[in-house]
């Protein structure tokens, strides 16, 4: 597939039809039908329903996805590339957890950006046990978060120690077995966590989630908390989340569980063989000089 034909199957379905797609390329409508013949030749599947406007079928719908993806990598890199030529500094890219997108990073960017107004961010939330692998994988040149296992040939700076708190909704049903049996309320209580671990890595050894029901695989930690308003499930909650009007109106801190406080390490990490890029060692000077008041 080439780039060009992707970037022409986004505008037919965008436009809502060949003739549209075409103006907006400016580009004829025969070439377009034509680039995306060779499109759907290539692939061997149907692309799009000629209805109006035009859909696309479910293969289509998953091209559409990694086609958005690829065309915005290529803008990013050509946007890196010319202030590079220009003798700017490159983009810094973080992959952050709730708890430093929400608390936490704008302090962190506001000083750097104090420090260096030139570099420019490129800040992307996921659960925090995505964001070792996609700093490992170079996704992404710094990460923020939890220290966790797996962080060899990473570079880490503490920052504070974070504390996460079990929680409930106030509307969960299952309060009143909470009252005068904690250990008995797990077992009946679905765990909302945003990762899973397999269970057949791990067969001698108990973890949390196990004290639980069952635990659902919830990414995003808002959905979490939609879900526990409603009375569904429990989860862990950054200490700083607790401090609002609205967790003390309709979440509960199940403190009577052995294990309601997690404690871990949370700071910055960042892949060894980076350490030497400019504007990241500039980053890391800076981390070393903040401190946060939790």
């Amino acid at each position: 597939m080439e780039i060009q034909e992707l970037r022409i199957f986004c505008a037919i379905i965008d436009q809502g039809s060949f003739k549209n797609a075409g103006s907006h390329l400016g580009l004829s409508q025969p070439a377009i039908s034509q680039s995306l013949a060779n499109l759907e030749r290539k692939l061997g599947e149907k692309l799009l329903n000629r209805t109006v406007p035009i859909q696309p079928t479910a293969i289509g719908l998953e091209l559409l996805k990694h086609a958005r993806f690829i065309i915005e990598s290529e803008g990013f890199f050509n946007n890196q590339l010319a202030k590079m030529k220009h003798g700017h500094l490159q983009t810094l890219t973080l992959a952050v957890d709730h708890m430093a997108a929400n608390y936490y990073s704008p302090k962190i960017i506001t000083e750097f950006h104090k420090t260096l107004p030139e570099a420019d961010f490129k800040i992307t939330r996921m659960p925090a046990r995505e964001i070792i692998n996609a700093v490992k994988s170079q996704q992404y040149q710094i990460g923020i978060g939890p220290f966790q296992k797996g962080m060899e040939g990473l570079h880490a700076i503490e920052l504070m120690t974070e504390e996460s708190h079990l929680i409930t909704g106030k509307n969960n049903p299952l309060l009143k077995i909470y009252a005068h049996n904690p250990l008995e309320f797990l077992k009946q209580t679905i765990l909302l966590t945003s990762y899973l671990d397999d269970p057949d890595e791990r067969p001698s050894k108990k973890k949390i989630r196990d004290y639980f029901k069952t635990a659902w695989q919830v990414n995003d930690i808002n959905l979490q908390l939609a879900l526990i308003k409603q009375g569904i499930g429990a989860t862990f909650i950054a200490k700083p989340f607790l401090t609002s009007d609205e967790a003390k109106s309709q979440f509960v801190v199940l403190d009577k569980i052995p294990f309601a406080l997690i404690k871990k390490q949370y700071g910055v990490y960042i892949l060894d063989k980076n350490l030497t890029v400019d504007s990241i060692s500039k980053f890391i000077i800076l981390m070393q000089k903040i401190s946060f008041k939790i």
